[in-house]
Parts: structure tokens; C-alpha cells; sequence
């Protein structure tokens, strides 16, 4: 005789009971937390807590305003800060000092990458002898891009920071400024401030070392900051310590340019891992595999990145490219048609500024290196 496949019915008040369950497991750790006397607004956060986070939230694709914290008597969660994220986890840093690995439920671990950020301000609970993230607060700044498989998914590198220091260096790897265009924009997105920390000044004679600075000559000019150091012989490094000063910052670039050896410098205790170049491609091993928060004192916060090879752009696409070039903005208004690319077209003032020296010739350049890469993938 066939067995009868459950009903709906069934199965929703199978999944009722469970959830009850839940709610009495709950209940009785927040009790063994609090004591006895809970009020009823300890219940309510609980049975908050144990349903998820409201329907109502942001979408965890992109960042956007996230949970308004929950007074004190709501619940027994606590705050912190995110310092490292894994598979399926995190670890959140509390203001005493001390951290918590807490596992993330379902309907954040499925999308962890959008989702939690080295950076993020997050509220979690105890549950069991483990402890278990609840949501992550809103996001006053970040740093994103697409996942490199799939431009309609994106990926957050880090949140609520102040600066984000892009690494070049002079050598090994050679400078190569084209990445930095693209950073440029994400900060800009994002809301941070952009400093170009230019490492390994140490590798090159003075004079090639100040060759090699006027390539950015046209950032300073755009209003981008840029700092000279060396993290083997510390040159500079005093200079970034004072720029950073009070602030929260994210170390970006590509692989071997120096970002871990810069956190060391800046603070040795951090012991984050370095590697050598190699020396035959003259590339960097990737010595950093996820993102990490160090405090490296006078109220420094330090995340440091995976290096990465080519930067993709969030929802930038041709039409809204040229607002990211703002010594366009002068030139641009003159243009005879108000959706000019400034490529191709007839009567187009930035083109021409170009042509006459008025605009970076690099700078333009680079924009319509990103133009027709936008255009490649429509």
C-alpha cells in the first residue's frame, strides 16, 4: 500500500511546530542570559529574532539603507563591527575588544558577497554555544563592483570606510594607471575619499622614481592625492600614517604592489601575510585571500583586500560614464547634442578640448577605453 505524500496542510504545521520550537529554545537561552524577570518586550525581540529579520529589507544585492537599530530593551543582540568573513560566517569585533565568529542565517548566507562586508556595523545573538548574525546596520560608504562572472550580481570589497588608498607601485609590478581610472569611479560611487599611495620607491634611482610620478600628474590636477613611500625602507610611510590618522581605510591594487607590506609598516602587530614578487612575470602572488580590519592605533582602522587584476564597474554604463570624468563638466555643456559620448559625435567640445591639449590626453584616453569596453557588453 502506497504511503500518502504529506499535504500542504501537513507540511505547514510541521513547519509551524518547528518554529515554535525555536522559540522555545530561545527564549529559555535569553532567560539563562537575563534571568528570570524578562518583560514582554524581551519575548517580542525573541520571537523577532527567531522569524528573521521584517519583510521588509533592502535588497541585500546592492548596498542601500539596512535595519534601524533596535533599542536596548528590544533584545539580547549586541553590535559590532565586521573584521573577516568567510564561507558562511563572519567575525564581528565588539567595543571591548572582543570577537565573535557567528554563522549566518539562510537568507543572508545565499548571498554573503552582497550581503556582509569587511567594514559593516552588524547586530547578532547568541544561539547555543555559537553565536548568530541577525542584520547588517546602513552603510554610509562602500566599495563594490559586479561579480566578475556575472555583471547583474555585485560583490562589496568593504564598508564604512573614510579613505580608500589605491597601492600602485613604480616597480615590480610597473605602474600601470589604467586600474586606477577604474577605482576612481568605484570610490566615487561609493562615497570615500580616493589617496594614491605609490609604493617602492626604494627600487628605482630619484630621478626614474620622479619620471615615473608625472604619470599621475593628472589625478593631482583632478584633485586626487598622491603619497610616495616605501614599505621596506619607510619612506613616505610616516606621511600615510598621518593622512590616515582617525580614519577608517581600505588598501586596494593589484597583487604584489605592496598593500599587506604597507599594513605592516604602519604597524608590524598586524602580521599581515606578505610574499615575494615573481620576479620572472613580475606579478605578486595572491599572499591575501579575503579581506581583513586591523587596528593599527592613533585610531587607525586598516582593511586590507585580496589583489585583483581588472576592476569591473557597478551599473556604469556608457550613457552615464562621462558625470565620473569631472574635468569634463566645463566642456561637456558645450556639446551640440545634451547625450554626447564625446566619442564620435559632431560638434562634441570634450573631444575637441582634448585635441587642443585643454584636456589630459591620458585621462581621455582611459575614458574611451572604458567606453567601448562598456559598449562590448551590452
Amino acid at each position: 500500500m502506497k504511503k500518502k505524500r504529506p499535504t500542504k496542510k501537513r507540511v505547514k504545521r510541521s513547519r509551524g511546530a518547528a518554529k515554535a520550537q525555536l522559540d522555545q529554545r530561545l527564549s529559555k537561552q535569553a532567560r539563562e542570559l537575563h534571568g528570570e524577570g524578562l518583560t514582554d518586550h524581551w519575548d517580542t525581540g525573541l520571537e523577532e529574532a527567531a522569524q528573521g529579520p521584517p519583510k521588509r529589507r533592502r535588497k541585500t544585492s546592492e548596498p542601500g539603507p539596512g535595519q534601524d537599530p533596535a533599542p536596548a530593551e528590544a533584545g539580547p543582540w549586541r553590535q559590532g563591527t565586521v573584521v573577516s568573513v568567510a564561507s558562511g560566517q563572519c567575525w564581528l569585533r565588539t567595543g571591548d575588544g572582543a570577537e565573535h565568529r557567528c554563522v549566518f542565517p539562510s537568507h543572508i548566507a545565499k548571498d554573503q558577497k552582497a550581503a556582509v562586508a569587511v567594514g559593516d556595523q552588524a547586530r547578532f545573538l547568541r544561539h547555543g554555544d555559537d553565536f548568530r548574525l541577525l542584520d547588517i546596520l546602513d552603510r554610509r560608504t562602500y566599495l563594490a563592483r559586479p561579480h566578475p562572472l556575472n555583471p547583474r550580481i555585485q560583490r562589496v570589497v568593504a564598508a564604512n570606510m573614510d579613505v580608500v588608498v589605491i597601492v600602485v607601485s613604480v616597480a615590480r609590478p610597473a605602474l600601470h594607471p589604467a586600474l586606477v581610472d577604474r577605482y576612481l569611479i568605484a570610490i566615487q560611487q561609493g562615497g570615500a575619499e580616493p589617496v594614491l599611495a605609490v609604493n617602492k620607491i626604494d627600487l628605482l634611482p630619484e630621478g626614474e622614481v620622479r619620471r615615473e610620478l608625472t604619470r599621475l600628474d593628472d589625478y593631482v590636477a583632478a584633485g586626487s592625492e598622491v603619497l610616495p613611500c616605501s614599505a621596506d625602507t619607510g619612506a613616505g610611510v610616516n606621511a600615510l600614517r598621518r593622512r590616515l590618522a582617525g580614519k577608517t581605510a581600505v588598501f586596494v591594487g593589484h597583487s604584489g604592489v605592496g598593500k599587506s607590506s604597507l599594513v605592516n609598516a604602519l604597524d608590524p602587530a598586524a602580521a599581515a601575510a606578505t610574499g615575494a614578487v615573481n620576479r620572472v612575470v613580475g606579478t605578486g602572488r595572491h599572499t591575501t585571500t579575503r579581506s581583513s580590519l586591523y587596528d593599527v592605533g592613533g585610531g587607525i582602522q586598516l582593511i586590507d583586500t585580496p589583489g585583483i587584476r581588472e576592476l569591473g564597474l557597478w551599473k556604469v554604463t556608457a550613457e552615464n560614464l562621462g558625470p565620473y570624468f569631472p574635468e569634463f563638466e566645463p566642456y561637456a555643456a558645450a556639446c551640440r547634442f545634451r547625450d554626447c559620448t564625446h566619442s564620435h559625435e559632431p560638434g562634441c567640445a570634450v573631444r575637441e578640448a582634448a585635441a587642443n591639449d585643454d584636456l589630459p590626453a591620458a585621462r581621455y584616453a582611459t575614458y574611451l577605453r572604458i567606453l567601448e569596453s562598456l559598449e562590448e557588453v551590452r
